[in-house]
């Protein structure tokens, strides 16, 4: 093996890691992916389970994401959006928060909701308009605390704050507090204001398959667990030593704290998603359902099915339920739990759901609370030849974890070796 066939190893599978491979080999730098799982796609994975299509814990993708837009084709990925608001539950009933510009007819409902003030709604407003002002970049370089002292500040009410800012960001973030940055906030209100929470129509899953389509199949392992990275290659926990010409890290912060031998980060934020399986009903909604009131475990509710006909079989419809964090309590106790909830919530017909899966996701995403780093100033390299990518040093997101794909790969591509 000559040195120019020598390729740039990439430890990790994940969307920023595809990311990362693709860039390089469209600039014909020889890649190699190696994921330690047997699927591609990090975090984003779906399951097929009695026809349902379930993706690994509650996620969307945003169509307004600048670097996915870049970087996929949401043709090919046959979009469906979410409805552009929330509906919210509050002593035993939902109210309707739309967006008046693209839910014009949902206006009075929005203005009368017992969910905050008229004057809230404006601040609501108003916060959006500012987040969409200028280049994005700048919304990371204004002074920054924690998202519940930002929403205090600008004079939101606390009905306003506990009733939908601690639901909605709290799961975005996985946050119940709402203590991450206020930089988040505004960006996750500015993506929200300039496009739709969507799915793939066949799962989220698509997104990393049709990166991994755009590389040489040879350019991909799975099943092989790196043991540690060097500047010069990787070890395999067999033992196998594989050289590169540098190595990326696109692994998960926690994996990548053990990969390069460093003190381990932050915390990381857990989640847990059940879900089931119903007839389908008039009454089930393409709007996020929140939990305004603030009690029981359960903080959010979706019906992917409603958004994507393919997530579930003909006539039935799926329920993602989303818990804040992993109670401790066994997968019985958890299902009964949760489903108490959802009788009082939806009524008896919840007795009939059938119970498809429980996702208990650990490292679902890390801590995000103040101090934070600009996605757009990545870590510097860790070690000659050594580069990261991913939310190490970054935040977490599929935003980001394209855009640190990118960075990677030029740094990678003005490393002399």
């Amino acid at each position: 093996m000559t040195h120019a066939d020598i390729p740039v190893i990439i430890v990790g599978g994940g969307i920023s890691g595809l990311a990362c491979a693709l860039h390089l080999h469209s600039w014909k730098i020889p890649v190699l992916v190696l994921e330690a799982g047997s699927r591609l796609g990090g975090r984003i994975q779906t399951d097929r389970v009695d026809g349902f299509r379930l993706d690994h814990g509650f996620q969307v993708l945003q169509t307004a994401y600048p670097e996915a837009r870049r970087m996929l084709d949401y043709g090919q990925l046959e979009l469906r959006t979410f409805g552009p608001g929330a509906l919210v539950r509050y002593r035993g009933r939902f109210y309707t928060l739309a967006d008046p510009l693209r839910r014009p007819g949902a206006l009075l409902d929005t203005i009368t909701a017992p969910i905050g003030s008229l004057a809230d709604r404006l601040r609501l407003l108003k916060l959006a308009w500012q987040a969409c002002r200028g280049p994005l970049e700048t919304l990371f370089h204004q002074p920054e605390s924690t998202a519940m002292a930002f929403l205090q500040t600008a004079g939101f009410s606390e009905a306003m704050i506990r009733r939908f800012f601690v639901p909605f960001f709290g799961g975005v973030c996985l946050d119940p507090r709402i203590e991450a940055s206020s930089r988040v906030l505004q960006y996750v209100l500015r993506m929200f204001a300039a496009g739709d929470a969507a799915l793939p129509a066949a799962g989220m899953a698509q997104i990393p398959r049709q990166l991994a389509a755009g590389l040489p199949a040879d350019c991909v392992r799975t099943g092989l667990r790196v043991r540690r990275i060097y500047g010069d290659g990787v070890s395999l926990d067999d033992g196998t030593r594989m050289p590169a010409r540098a190595v990326v890290a696109a692994t998960q912060a926690p994996e990548t704290s053990r990969l390069l031998g460093l003190p381990a980060g932050g915390g990381s934020r857990a989640e847990t998603c059940l879900y089931f399986a119903a007839d389908r009903a008039d009454w089930h909604s393409a709007y996020l359902m929140l939990n305004g009131d603030g009690d029981g475990l359960i903080n959010n509710i979706a019906i992917p099915s409603q958004v994507s006909a393919r997530y579930a079989p003909a006539g039935k419809s799926l329920i993602a339920v989303v818990l804040l964090g992993e109670p401790e309590l066994s997968a019985g106790e958890l299902r009964r739990m949760v489903r108490a909830e959802l009788v009082d919530w939806f009524g008896p017909e919840v007795e009939q759901w059938d119970h498809l899966m429980t996702y208990r996701i650990s490292h679902a995403l890390p801590d995000q609370a103040p101090p934070t780093q600009s996605p757009y100033r990545p870590p510097g390299p860790p070690g000659p030849g050594i580069f990261i990518c991913g939310e190490y040093g970054s935040l977490p997101g599929i935003q980001w974890a394209l855009l640190s794909g990118r960075y990677a790969a030029e740094a990678v591509r003005q490393h002399p070796g």
